[in-house]
């Protein structure tokens, strides 16, 4: 019988250590969509045999990857914003914990075989056994949120492990997704009521790596490049100063908060520092005036870091995590 997305699942917990999966605290997440997928790359023999016919194949590189998005709830949002960010501290107040999650000046990974921490993904898709990916690293992070919507996040994992097991059974967090009349935002410390939709990207670069060892799964998962943050969006134009900032390349700090009508819950994200890359007003018709920006999330020395998140829910901390 044909599987229904709608009763399938993803379930999400982080490994003590790399290649060790965790089935054993998995926790179910009311996904919208994922595109988590296993590849063999093929190695082809070049070898000609006197035919036309292609030389034999052979097995190649194992590689985990995809896209999981879901409507932004405080009470799932740790495991994404822990994968890609690692978790800077969590403080309790009796049933109300307080995440917090941020980039420093540290050149710590999680170990010397991945550089943020191993997460566990089972994915049933409404047909026999669910799907096991392991050893993930959470390699992109999005957070969108427009005009009337509810906030969507989405998670780029990388990886190379998977195997089958009996689906468990979830149990759905019940936190209502933040929504966008939720939120206030200020530039410096202002208020701006102007911005109609924005996107938090963040980019942690990381890639598989092989070695000449026996098995054909990543050996290490670690960083290319530098982590980068971009902030990008949609104004009504009706003043100048953003578009000054962007011409004369000044530095801002930016400052999003969410309040959930179930209390605690809530969350702070802070960019000590940002710089427009581009703010772009026109005339497309003869409505309202647009103007579409681009800027990056920078590193301030004095804050010793580029984004501070602070989750408050009701979510105990994460496995792995200790209470300070």
């Amino acid at each position: 019988m044909a599987g229904y997305g709608m009763k399938g699942h993803a379930m999400f917990a982080f490994q003590e250590s790399f290649n060790t999966l965790n089935v054993d605290s998995l926790q179910a997440l009311a996904i919208t969509e994922e595109s988590v997928t296993l590849t063999k790359e093929q190695v082809i023999e070049q070898g000609m045999y006197g035919r036309f016919a292609e030389s034999p194949y052979y097995n190649g590189a194992t590689t985990v990857e995809g896209d999981i998005t879901m409507e932004a709830s405080p009470s799932a949002l740790d495991y994404f914003f822990k994968s890609a960010l690692r978790t800077f501290q969590v403080t309790s107040d009796t049933s109300e914990y307080t995440h917090e999650y941020k980039t420093t000046g540290s050149t710590v990974d999680f170990d010397e075989l991945c550089a943020c921490d191993p997460l566990t993904i089972e994915v049933h898709r409404d047909v026999g056994s669910a799907a096991v990916y392991y050893n993930l690293c959470g390699n992109t992070f999005a957070l969108n949120v427009a005009n009337g919507e509810l906030l969507t996040a989405t998670l780029g994992v990388l990886g190379g492990e998977m195997t089958r097991q009996a689906a468990s059974s979830p149990t759905f967090p019940d936190a209502f997704p933040f929504k966008w009349d939720q939120s206030s935002i200020t530039i410096d410390g202002a208020s701006v009521k102007d911005i109609q939709d924005m996107t938090i990207t963040i980019n942690n670069n990381l890639e598989n790596r092989w070695t000449l060892q026996q098995s054909a799964t990543p050996y290490k998962i670690k960083r290319t490049s530098w982590q980068t943050i971009e902030i990008a969006g949609t104004f009504i134009f009706q003043a100048h100063s953003y578009w000054n900032a962007f011409i004369e390349q000044d530095y801002n700090s930016l400052i999003c908060n969410w309040a959930s009508t179930q209390s605690p819950n809530a969350m702070k994200i802070e960019f000590p520092r940002i710089k427009f890359k581009s703010f772009e007003p026109n005339m497309s018709g003869p409505g309202i005036v647009e103007a579409p920006f681009t800027a990056q999330g920078l590193f301030l020395p004095s804050s010793n870091t580029s984004i501070h998140v602070t989750m408050t829910n009701t979510v105990a901390p994460l496995y792995g995590d200790t209470l300070t």
